[in-house]
């Protein structure tokens, strides 16, 4: 009888056939555990980005599209949300909210121009206003008095020439929004002291 010949793995070797036989599955992990990490640097970036410590914030900014990279495009959700607060985005207020993010920079291209045009084209949602209340509450925290009244100022001023927009161009008298957008332009003003 002849001896059958015997094959010794090294180390090397059984890994090797471990990984072949679980190619797939370990892809597929890989994958997983990649957008995890993605995940928890654009959290990392926003936060140092911001100053904001709140995690669960933050988390709920990067669930809405927001990174350190476009987060300019927060400084237009109050003007899109005016906007579409009667439940209709008219051409007045989409061409003035774009002349807005011209005159601060914003360009197609640039991460926080797409951003701010995805919700303009899909509109904005009451869990992004509330997550913009919270968000602009913790900015403020970290201003002087004077800088919250400017910044007050600046969001004010342009909410309402979104609100005033359609009004302005049909010459209605007396009242140029609506009181959807009064409602909404009083709720963005709440947030300020």
């Amino acid at each position: 009888m002849t001896e059958q010949p015997h094959h010794t793995y090294n180390e090397s070797d059984y890994q090797n056939l471990l990984d072949s036989m679980f190619v797939e599955e370990n892809e597929a992990l890989w994958e997983r555990l990649r957008e995890q990490i993605a995940e928890e640097n654009l959290i990392d970036e926003l936060s140092k980005a911001t100053a904001i410590s709140d995690k669960v914030l933050i988390q709920k900014l990067v669930d809405m599209g927001v990174t350190s990279r476009n987060m300019a495009a927060l400084t237009m959700y109050p003007m899109i949300s005016v906007a579409y607060a009667d439940g209709v985005l008219n051409i007045e207020e989409r061409d003035l909210i774009m002349k807005m993010a011209h005159e601060w920079n914003m360009k197609p291209g640039d991460p926080g121009f797409e951003v701010m045009n995805h919700w303009l084209t899909q509109g904005p949602t009451a869990e992004g206003l509330e997550v913009w209340k919270k968000y602009i509450t913790a900015v403020m925290s970290q201003m002087s008095p004077e800088q919250i009244a400017d910044l007050k100022q600046s969001i004010m001023s342009r909410a309402t020439a979104v609100a005033t927009a359609v009004g302005d161009v049909l010459g209605r008298f007396g009242n140029r929004t609506t009181k959807s957008e009064d409602a909404r332009l009083k709720e963005i003003e709440a947030v300020f002291p």
